[in-house]
C-alpha cells in the first residue's frame, strides 16, 4: 500500500511539472525544422522550403498545452 501510494504521488508530482512548464512556455521547437522554419528537400541539398507541420514559424504548441486549450473550449461551450 505504502509503494502505490509513492507511485501516484510521484505520477502527480510529474503531471503537475508538466502542466506548469506547458503554461509557463506553451510552445517547443518544431520538430521536422528544428525550429529554423524551413527545411531542405531530400533529394536536393541547396533547395529550401519552408515547413509544413510549423508553417514556418519555427514553433509548435506543445501536447499538453493543446489539450488544455481543447479541455477549455469544451467546458465552455457546454455552459
Amino acid at each position: 500500500m505504502r509503494g502505490l501510494l509513492t507511485a501516484i504521488a510521484i505520477a502527480a508530482a510529474v503531471l503537475l511539472g508538466y502542466a506548469l512548464s506547458c503554461a509557463v512556455r506553451p510552445y517547443r521547437d518544431c520538430w521536422l525544422c528544428n525550429g529554423k522554419g524551413h527545411h531542405r528537400s531530400k533529394g536536393n541539398r541547396k533547395l529550401s522550403r519552408p515547413c509544413r507541420w510549423c508553417r514556418a514559424s519555427g514553433k509548435r504548441l506543445r501536447f499538453g498545452r493543446r489539450a488544455w486549450n481543447r479541455a477549455r473550449r469544451v467546458h465552455r461551450a457546454a455552459g
